[in-house]
């Protein structure tokens, strides 16, 4: 799902696709991660993701 923000050009097709598989992939962590911040007021670590999609 594509959503137009103003003065930000959207994805293109290639980059939509690795971005949809990446969250598609990642997203108990990233939510994980979202609630420990936001909600618990946790220090998060980064977390860096070296492997390729």
């Amino acid at each position: 799902m594509r959503r137009e923000k103003q003065g930000a050009k959207p994805l293109d097709s290639k980059d939509e696709k690795v971005a949809i598989e990446f969250i598609n992939k990642y997203w108990q962590r990233i939510v994980e991660k979202w609630i420990d911040f936001f909600v618990m007021k946790k220090v998060v670590k980064t977390t860096y993701i070296k492997e390729k999609l």
